[in-house]
């Protein structure tokens, strides 16, 4: 029979070698008339208003492909679309926001979108027609049925768009007969092999699908980092790592999580080159109402499976990032630790996925906010593959998880995926190395390691080396961390310095008084959106027996580049404004943390303020009363015994309070100092040959831990930077686990300074 693409009295194309539009009942598609006088002319040229056209088709042909038929209803109207570099070809989301907070709701705000445009020098005639599918399984399938759904009605059409690559000097008459002679349609054995390289498919179905998510977890970044915990006043050796490339981890193909979802779902095809081929598969934004109650997403593997797949690929990935030895004894040392990993990882991927609100999901919910189609996963196949056939006939059965488990089937999950990028943001590894790495990695002298996870995806690497205690701070009740963590690329020859953020963690495990301390220390932070809510929870937690809270703050240059200090020249500040500033935030935070006298900044009902910090320190330094002129300075501790003096005759009821009140007092100058070499390290960091830069970097950031920051002061140091980096201003980010995201008997919030 006849195939026949007509334009006023012009046919374009007749009966020749079609792909898939070939057909036993005659096909009549006609342009609109005035189409027809450019027909001789390049696309270039086409006006705007003609660029999109519609399409009629007489009287209504039908294609039977492998097990699905596609018929054109007659009168209905299809497209036909010119589109010219720059001009996008489809446009999709592929992530959302995630981080699901106690209190206000997550942002519904869409994301920006994803756009395929057409390259410079290129362009594409596209021909979009509307089908009926038949041959699937009925909308009435008992539910967890796989398989693509047919039209329920003669009202149901799903659009199948074809994308052929042409380009801009080519003539439309031209360009509409190689599209509809090389018309690819989709769901059947032939459709990649059918497809040009160049070509695009992009179609519509609803189906109740197969998939799964967990073919890699992600490795975000390796913090090299010069550690000091605040509970260890000397440090050991810094790391030198040295022409290390960041390794990146993937894992087997076997599946951390399958699940059925069930909706209305959209793909784009296409290949690289002759023997491979992609496909994107979406969430469409449309719901198919006659899918009725079977519509949406159900977890299909047990926690127990997610928990042993996570577990076996942080084990894997530790052996990749940890030299030999080591690498076996952390692994060995650290399985309670990698399976609280694995199961907080678990849990909020299970808790995307069950329903919720109505029988939704989580993740259904969110996908629905960004008004956009939302790219599930991305799938790659190898038309080379023994045992493609097979494969991809699995996967348009429906059943993408077997498709991936065919041996030899040349099916793989990209990284470009949502749920991948999704999976790979909850259960990315940040791992914390501390204490004293030699050379490069095959060289590493640590001994007696021991692994600490701190949630939120942080493990931190402990060590001792010899009879030195480098990092002992786990302990059961109490725990308070301050570090810094540094980046460095020592690749090409040279040394490249990353960015510098200042840590600070606070820690209460199974001590009801300090998880109570946490949240009021929360509560006293500049106020932020779902900040009361995450302080009230970890109050209600600490009150219940073996529960962990925590709360974890991170400043990253620019905030604390924010803060203001006095210049000291031979000592002496050229303006004392700055460090009276962060001398009374100091105070204050002390005042609201600590009941007791003087570590509240206060002594028998006087304040503990700047000016008697001021005469304390010149008396401790020079002489009291202070000569004409006298300044303080910081940055020298002086005499002590002269320092106690002037304070017993300021405060004479004191006795053997008062060398705690000069203790106070000498916190007070370390965290002045702390302020100002903070914001000295703002400055960008340069480079250079070898690792000079970096071992100068490490040095300072041992030598500020050491000598700026008290001990016992350490949470006020924090509290008071909250303010002074944020300039009275919310933070920038306040995370926390939403209930079911994480282990009810523990519970982390991190609080972000940019």
């Amino acid at each position: 029979m006849s195939f026949n693409v007509t334009a006023g009295s012009r046919n374009i194309t007749s009966t020749g070698p079609l792909k898939d539009l070939k057909s036993n009942v005659q096909s009549d598609f006609r342009l609109p008339n005035e189409v027809e006088s450019y027909l001789d002319q390049p696309l270039s040229a086409l006006p705007a208003n003609l660029r999109s056209v519609g399409v009629d088709c007489v009287p209504g042909p039908s294609w039977s492909l492998g097990r699905f038929m596609f018929t054109l209803s007659a009168g209905v109207k299809s497209r036909l679309a010119v589109m010219l570099p720059g001009d996008p070809l489809l446009t999709f989301a592929d992530e959302f926001q995630t981080d699901i907070a106690i209190g206000p709701g997550a942002d519904a705000a869409p994301p920006p979108p994803r756009t395929i445009p057409v390259p410079a020098g290129q362009a594409y005639l596209c021909v979009e027609l509307e089908f009926q599918i038949g041959g699937g399984i009925s909308v009435e399938a008992p539910a967890g049925t796989v398989g693509i759904c047919a039209s329920a009605s003669g009202q149901d059409t799903f659009g199948n768009a074809f994308y052929r690559k042409c380009t801009p000097s080519a003539t439309l008459h031209d360009a509409i007969r190689d599209a509809f002679a090389n018309y690819v349609l989709p769901l059947h054995p032939l459709t990649l092999a059918n497809l040009d390289p160049g070509d695009y498919l992009h179609h519509e179905f609803n189906a109740c699908l197969e998939v799964g998510l967990g073919a890699s977890i992600g490795l975000s970044k390796v913090l090299y980092a010069a550690q000091a915990p605040a509970s260890i006043p000397r440090m050991g050796g810094p790391i030198q790592a040295l022409n290390m490339a960041l390794p990146s981890f993937q894992a087997c193909a076997k599946l951390a999580f399958s699940f059925a979802y069930t909706g209305a779902f959209e793909a784009l095809l296409w290949k690289d080159n002759p023997s491979t081929g992609h496909m994107h598969l979406f969430r469409s934004r449309e719901q198919d109402a006659t899918l009725g109650l079977h519509l949406g997403v159900g977890l299909g593997s047990d926690a127990v499976h997610g928990m042993a797949c996570m577990s076996q690929q942080c084990g894997a990935l530790m052996g990749k990032v940890l030299p030999g030895t080591l690498a076996q004894k952390f692994i060995g040392v650290a399985s309670d630790e990698m399976n609280n990993f694995a199961g907080e990882g678990c849990k909020k991927v299970a808790s995307w996925l069950e329903p919720v609100n109505r029988g939704k999901a989580t993740l259904d919910i969110a996908i629905e906010s960004t008004k956009q189609s939302f790219l599930l996963l991305d799938y790659a196949f190898d038309l080379t593959a023994p045992a493609f056939n097979s494969a991809w006939q699995t996967a348009l059965a429906g059943d993408f998880v077997a498709a991936l488990t065919t041996p030899n089937g040349g099916v793989q999950i990209g990284a470009g995926g949502g749920l991948e990028k999704l999976y790979s943001k909850k259960t990315s590894v940040h791992l914390n190395l501390f204490g004293a790495l030699n050379a490069v990695w095959s060289d590493a002298t640590i001994h007696n390691t021991s692994m600490i996870y701190a949630g939120n995806n942080t493990f931190h690497l402990m060590a001792e080396e010899g009879r030195q205690q480098l990092a002992l701070i786990n302990n059961s009740k109490r725990q308070i961390d301050i570090y810094f963590a540094a980046q460095a690329d020592f690749s090409g020859g040279t040394t490249k310095l990353g960015p510098v953020e200042l840590h600070c963690v606070l820690k209460a495990t199974n001590n009801p008084k300090y998880g109570k301390y946490l949240a009021n220390f929360l509560n006293l932070m500049s106020p932020a959106a779902g900040q009361s809510a995450l302080a009230q929870s970890i109050a209600a937690l600490a009150a219940a027996p073996n529960t962990t809270e925590m709360v974890h703050l991170i400043f990253d240059q620019t905030s604390y580049g924010r803060l203001r200090a006095s210049s000291l020249t031979n000592g002496k500040p050229d303006n004392e404004a700055p460090d009276q500033q962060n001398y009374a935030a100091f105070a204050q935070a002390c005042s609201k943390l600590f009941a007791e006298s003087p570590a509240n900044f206060s002594y028998a009902g006087q304040s503990l303020g700047y000016t008697v910090w001021r005469n304390w320190n010149i008396a401790s330094n020079n002489q009291w009363p202070a000569p004409p002129g006298a300044v303080p300075n910081r940055t020298a501790s002086g005499n002590f015994a002269a320092g106690q003096s002037f304070l017993d005759t300021e405060f004479p009821q004191a006795g053997t309070v008062t060398p705690l009140i000069g203790y106070a007092l000498q916190a007070a100058s370390d965290f002045m100092s702390f302020c100002a070499d903070l914001k000295s390290l703002s400055t960008p960091n340069s480079g250079g040959s070898a690792t000079a830069a970096w071992d100068s970097l490490v040095a300072r950031l041992k030598s500020i831990i050491q000598s700026d920051v008290s001990q016992d002061f350490a949470a006020p140091a924090g509290l008071a930077l909250t303010w002074l980096c944020s300039s009275g201003n919310s933070p920038d980010e306040v995370r926390g686990p939403a209930p079911g995201l994480e282990d009810t008997n523990s519970i982390a919030v991190t609080v972000t300074f940019s």
